[in-house]
């Protein structure tokens, strides 16, 4: 599948500021999944200073420093990635994967980071321990089901901003943002001994709503498969309908922009859109303003 992608983000300043250095993570991944095919990025006002790199978790990272005052700062973004996976379960699940909790002994150095909880709490341990005991413990089961309540059971929210909530408060209210539902997906894997993930990007989506965003689901790690996705928002394992930028094991490491500005009494308003066309098709436009948001 073709994705073109079209991303406008623009903060403006009250008055004028000085910019720290930023951290952007609009760069698709290139790895068995999906492969770049175009990418572009503009920048005002122009930096002086770019630093592009990979950070530990195999994310591009372009990291761009500044001079002199500013009252806006634009990024613009259009890139063309070919996605991959159209079956999303064409593996062979290694034998120590197939049931609960999964052998990570011979990857463990790698996998810690994926298996700390991030806010252990008793109640998600034991709405997790509850769908594991619930299917045998057999591993593609339990993400089928978690995937599966996580998508009929909660009321599916909208939020421009903010950090992921606290997986407990997801799982107490039943509801939440993608970002949200993802974080409880990543919590109830982990305390099952699956290394998870949070990842961001693009999904296809229905290409006629009027609002179009970044996307957040979880990655899983199964031994024999690689990491694999799924979108807990739409009930789904991710194939080819998915465009991963970044993923991490914490959220906060996928921030698309993450940085700083100076100035006294300054007001900060962010603006963004975007459009996506898949295979040639319609493409869709979608904007929001944002009132005090950082840069």
């Amino acid at each position: 599948m073709l994705f073109t992608i079209r991303h406008h983000t623009r903060y403006d300043y009250s008055n004028p500021v000085r910019l720290g250095p930023q951290a952007l993570r609009f760069h698709p991944r290139d790895d068995g999944a999906q492969r770049v095919i175009e990418h572009r990025l503009d920048v005002t006002p122009v930096p002086c200073g770019i630093n592009a790199h990979i950070d530990l978790e195999g994310n591009r990272v372009n990291q761009l420093w500044f001079d002199g005052e500013t009252t806006r700062l634009d990024i613009s973004l259009l890139m063309q990635v070919e996605t991959l996976r159209e079956n999303p379960f064409d593996f062979i699940l290694a034998p120590e994967a197939a049931r609960l909790p999964i052998a990570h002994a011979p990857d463990e150095p790698c996998a810690r980071a994926y298996l700390e909880r991030i806010l252990p709490d008793d109640a998600v341990t034991a709405f997790a321990a509850e769908l594991s005991l619930g299917v045998e413990r057999d591993t593609l089961r339990f993400l089928d089901h978690l995937n599966r309540r996580l998508f009929g059971e909660f009321d599916h929210v909208y939020r421009h901003s903010g950090a992921p909530q606290a997986p407990a408060v997801t799982l107490q209210s039943r509801r939440g943002a993608c970002r949200d539902l993802a974080e409880l997906f990543v919590d109830c894997c982990r305390a099952e001994g699956i290394a998870a993930r949070f990842a961001s990007g693009y999904q296809r989506g229905n290409l006629d709503r009027e609002r179009r965003d970044l996307h957040a689901w979880p990655e899983v790690y199964l031994p024999g498969a690689g990491w694999r996705g799924y979108d807990p928002t739409h009930g789904e394992a991710i194939g080819d309908t998915h465009v991963t930028i970044a993923a991490a094991a914490h959220a906060s490491d996928t921030m698309p922009v993450t940085g700083s500005f100076v100035g006294v009494g300054v007001t900060s308003f962010l603006e963004f859109e975007v459009s996506i066309s898949v295979g040639g098709g319609a493409s869709t436009d979608a904007g929001a303003t944002l009132q005090d948001g950082p840069a």
